[in-house]
């Protein structure tokens, strides 16, 4: 396995992160929330290894160890079993001095996405005033642009998950009520209806799944978001960003960024690149791009 250094480990430490990457390895990957670790990928290490590694390397003694088997379907993916200790349930974990709520034995995903630690970081020093969240899922987007300030909309069909989203700037000392809407709703329907009441934003986060359904429709990131791509950047103001981000298999950061040049064809715009989490060998691709350019 491919572990990250103590350096690292302590580098994360001093940013009060505890959410991240611990170790790549050829047929998984191993992460840490808070006190547990959670291995993803095919048959999970021994326990008592991993206890000795992360004991020799870090110092770090895990309350628990968790692994599940990932599978190509979101929709088909198991929540983590037990290995070793005890069971997490939902807790607390912190990135970048913020605070999330996540459930490490989750199925497709633990609350929190460790592969956009950097598009995070990049939204809290941003500084935006007015941000629109799309396929907000638990809202860490949100949080992150709201702890510097910004009045925030964000939109994601399942009630559910906006509930989480509350609950985390409510953790983070940020009234939900001040300024921040929840809408329950299919994207593809509240960014018409933001744009025909004259809405504009100064960032806007796209971060689609690659296959959802939403009152009744289903939404294929190949055919829809080159719509979003092209009705978002209606509502940016000049020099307003769009973050595009996505995890479909098909596309590279290259094509990623054809497919929205494409949906951007005679509108000035401006590309940034995203790298991956450097302890993270793969990950959602992104482009950060910029109304009016970057000059």
């Amino acid at each position: 396995m491919d572990w990250i250094s103590p350096a690292q480990w302590t580098a994360f430490a001093d940013k009060h992160t505890n959410a991240h990457r611990v170790a790549n390895a050829k047929d998984g990957w191993l992460d840490r929330y808070g006190d547990w670790i959670l291995w993803s990928g095919s048959k999970p290490p021994r326990v008592e290894m991993l206890r000795d590694e992360l004991s020799a390397r870090y110092g770090f003694a895990p309350r628990g160890y968790l692994a599940r088997e990932l599978v190509r379907k979101a929709s088909d993916q198991k929540p983590a079993a037990l290995i070793a200790g005890e069971e997490p349930g939902e807790i607390t974990v912190q990135e970048n001095g913020l605070s999330y709520l996540v459930e490490p034995a989750g199925g497709y995903s633990s609350g929190l996405f460790l592969d956009q630690r950097l598009n995070r970081q990049w939204v809290t020093g941003l500084g935006a005033r007015h941000m629109l969240n799309l396929f907000a899922y638990t809202c860490s987007f949100t949080v992150c642009a709201a702890s510097t300030g910004a009045k925030t909309c964000s939109v994601d069909a399942a009630k559910r998950v906006l509930g989480t989203g509350r609950r985390n700037l409510e953790l983070n000392g940020i009234d939900p009520a001040d300024g921040h809407r929840f809408l329950a709703d299919d994207a593809m329907k509240v960014v018409p209806r933001l744009r025909k009441r004259g809405e504009i934003f100064d960032l806007i986060v796209l971060d689609p799944p690659t296959f959802g359904r939403a009152d009744g429709r289903v939404f294929r990131i190949e055919k829809d978001l080159p719509v979003l791509v092209r009705d978002c950047f209606d509502l940016l103001e000049p020099g307003g960003w769009l973050l595009v981000s996505c995890n479909y298999a098909e596309w590279d950061a290259k094509e990623l960024r054809n497919e929205c040049e494409s949906a951007l064809t005679g509108m000035k715009a401006g590309f940034q690149p995203v790298e991956f989490p450097p302890e993270m060998f793969r990950g959602a691709v992104s482009w950060r791009i910029r109304a009016g350019g970057l000059g």
